[in-house]
């Protein structure tokens, strides 16, 4: 089979032919149809990123779409022949405080991660690629759904860990920090899909905003940002009519943190906030007002397995669509022009490698 390998962080990635992997026990085996590529590609191979590598040569690429061609032993629900998401989120499932964690193909997450990653170093950038069974998710009753449009739940299952975490249900109003990302944009549509009754999207792109604004429909209310905090969040309780219920923070490498304290701001008394974005400098939080406001305010780093469930549920119930994704599709060998044109896009658009035959 051929795979894309990384044989040393800052060197291109080159296309080698490998030996087809033994599926291992508690694994499986998928022939990759489409992978979708992150904004930072270029960055992460390149060094750029705090992040830690698998030791010795390996392939990148962490989500992808694909069907399976083996089973190993352990595995007792995956078949062969099906259809599946591939997820890169690992946990050790050994029973223990606190268990490895690591992004297949990307990343180690946790400080003892390191013997986790090696177990799995590959990702999806090979047309055969090990996973452990945990990691896939089933796309029963979604064949109809070509792979490279199916890629794109990878930009919806991010934000949909922090809103189930954050307890969002129908009914709720919600502000969405950084809405004109590529997790913040797709927040804003999954939360109007499990029911929120007013989704306030703040950003400083405006153009930006107002086509996010005419996908949503009338339950989007964009809102530009000024920079100014009491201004700023003077807007949102303005279009909100009064307050927020839940408040959804995926700033981007933020240099200041006025928007996000703009969003917390804006909260109803007792309301909630989840942080999953970046920020480079300190979040300021007001003790005062958090106490006598009784606000909640918690980090989350991506989603459970239950999360991917729900989503993949949402879409099979036509309650989220994936067409408001704009897909640009590159062949598998074409990977430089597909990491170019993933480092250009933003918002609602995603870069999608697709294999040979899918």
């Amino acid at each position: 089979m051929k795979a894309w390998i990384l044989e040393r962080v800052g060197q291109p990635l080159v296309l080698r032919d490998i030996e087809t992997p033994d599926v291992r026990p508690d694994a499986v085996l998928v022939r990759m149809e489409a992978v979708p590529l992150l904004s930072y590609t270029r960055a992460y191979l390149n060094g750029e990123l705090p992040y830690l590598y698998p030791e010795g040569p390996f392939t990148p690429g962490t989500n992808g779409v694909g069907a399976i061609v083996a089973t190993g032993t352990g595995v007792h629900h995956f078949r062969v022949g099906q259809r599946v998401a591939v997820n890169p989120y690992l946990t050790s499932t050994e029973n223990v405080d606190s268990p490895a964690e690591v992004l297949i193909g990307l990343t180690g997450i946790s400080d003892d991660s390191g013997p986790l990653l090696q177990d799995f170093p590959h990702g999806t950038l090979r047309e055969l690629a090990e996973f452990p069974a945990s990691t896939l998710v089933s796309l029963d009753g979604l064949e109809h759904m070509p792979s490279a449009r199916l890629a794109t739940l990878a930009k919806f299952a991010v934000p949909m860990g922090g809103l189930r975490r954050a307890r969002l249900v129908a009914g709720e109003t919600v502000v969405v920090n950084g809405a004109t990302g590529a997790f913040g944009s797709a927040a804003a549509l999954a939360a109007l899909a499990m029911g929120a009754s007013q989704v306030v999207a703040l950003g400083r792109r405006a153009e930006s905003l107002a086509a996010l604004a005419r996908l949503g429909g009338e339950r989007l209310s964009p809102v530009v940002l000024s920079g100014d905090v009491a201004r700023d969040t003077a807007a949102i309780r303005s279009v909100a009519s009064g307050g927020i219920d839940l408040a959804f923070d995926m700033v981007g490498q933020a240099t200041d943190p006025s928007s996000t304290l703009s969003a917390l701001r804006s909260l109803k008394r007792r309301g909630r906030m989840v942080l999953m974005g970046s920020m480079n400098v300190p979040l300021p939080l007001p003790y005062g007002e958090m106490l006598r406001n009784g606000w909640e305010v918690m980090g989350h780093f991506m989603y459970a397995p239950a999360d991917y469930r729900a989503l993949i549920g949402m879409v099979r119930a036509k309650q989220l669509s994936l067409e408001t994704i704009d897909v640009e599709t590159f062949d598998f060998e074409a990977i430089e022009a597909a990491i170019d044109a993933a480092s250009a896009q933003a918002g609602l658009a995603a870069t999608v490698v697709t294999f040979p035959g899918a």
